[in-house]
């Protein structure tokens, strides 16, 4: 598997001070599937990665591949750095022109 999706849930568990086992007794898969998992031996379904996910206290969001670059960014930089796309100002700004 070729993501970060792996790293970051064995990250997110060793922050957490839980081990395999622990994880294992909260999502009901066993700590050998959850190995294979976070060392990317097995491409995860959806549904496990949400057990895990809300195992360890984390929201698990889909977005807009297009969107994704700004998002990783603002979470790389722990919020000190969003850049929104210009053409949504533009679309969602009222007009100035019109009155209530």
């Amino acid at each position: 598997m070729d993501s970060f999706l792996p790293s970051a849930l064995r990250r997110q568990r060793n922050q957490r001070h839980l081990t395999l086992d622990d994880v294992s007794a909260m999502t009901s898969m066993s700590p050998q599937h959850l190995s294979e998992i976070e060392s990317g031996k097995r491409d995860p379904r959806l549904s496990s990665i949400e057990r895990m996910a809300d195992a360890l206290g984390l929201a698990l969001l889909l977005v807009p591949e297009h969107m994704a670059p700004d998002i990783r960014r603002y979470i790389a930089t722990n919020g000190r750095v969003f850049v929104a796309p210009t053409h949504s100002t533009a679309l969602n700004s009222p007009s100035q022109d019109s009155a209530p």
